[in-house]
């Protein structure tokens, strides 16, 4: 996150963009090219004011066609009604003049270092914040979620349909009752449980397979024999637990 949150207790009277990308890999260099954007610009939960486009950055690049199908979107249309980044660059800073936000939020950094590198013009005079560094710690969650968790957990409904200005629009929803403390804390505990239990699951079967194979070396470096007898204690620490989740 750029900068600290200082609008949690300001919100209502806040500009903020909230915004999405689309991107597809390259076909050769599967480097992340933009084809589609979303912004919505709202003051505090009421939305003042969208932007989105297609876009279509080259005729020089090759777009990934398994990717595109499985989001959704054809080279054709791209290339038939897509905008090149100069223009986006414009509109996008026609509306910043427009709407004056005084934050950028995305759901993730990607978005946020895709835009940089490939608007055409500087954003260093705008203020970025990913969503995903602040989310989890005012929800009391340990991990990570998904946009569509966030959305459940807010009592909205939200298909993620790779459509980057309705994704924003969800995105805006969610933080503005997040930070306003609108969520339905029987729902929170829900999938804070479900993450739990599906990230002590990755962290159980992974120290499982570290130790069968340290196991199976025969002679083992000191250190090696420190990491079998860490490995041996967390199983055994938590094998019960481990058998409760697996046993539901």
């Amino acid at each position: 996150m750029t900068e600290k949150m200082d609008f949690k207790n300001t919100i209502q009277d806040t500009v903020v963009a909230y915004f999405d990308l689309e991107f597809c890999n390259e076909r050769i260099s599967r480097h992340n090219v933009p084809i589609a954007i979303g912004v919505s610009y709202r003051l505090g939960e009421k939305e003042i004011g969208t932007y989105d486009a297609l876009i279509w950055y080259s005729d020089e690049v090759k777009l990934w066609q398994e990717q595109l199908d499985y989001i959704g979107y054809s080279e054709g249309l791209l290339q038939q009604k897509g905008k090149t980044m100069e223009q986006v660059t414009k509109e996008l800073f026609d509306c910043h003049e427009k709407y004056q936000p005084e934050y950028y939020i995305s759901f993730g950094k990607q978005d946020e270092d895709l835009l940089k590198k490939f608007v055409s013009q500087s954003l260093l005079a705008w203020t970025f914040c990913d969503a995903i560094q602040f989310l989890p710690k005012e929800l009391s969650m340990k991990y990570d979620i998904s946009l569509e968790k966030y959305a459940y957990i807010c009592q909205i409904t939200f298909v993620h349909e790779f459509d980057p200005l309705e994704d924003a629009r969800s995105l805006g929803t969610i933080v503005f009752r997040v930070l306003k403390g609108q969520t339905d804390e029987a729902r929170r505990r829900e999938v804070a449980e479900e993450y739990n239990k599906k990230m002590f699951l990755i962290e159980y079967q992974n120290k499982k397979q570290a130790y069968e194979y340290l196991s199976a070396l025969g002679e083992l470096t000191p250190r090696q024999r420190d990491k079998l007898e860490s490995h041996r204690s967390y199983l055994n620490k938590n094998h019960k637990q481990y058998l409760i989740y697996t046993e539901e």
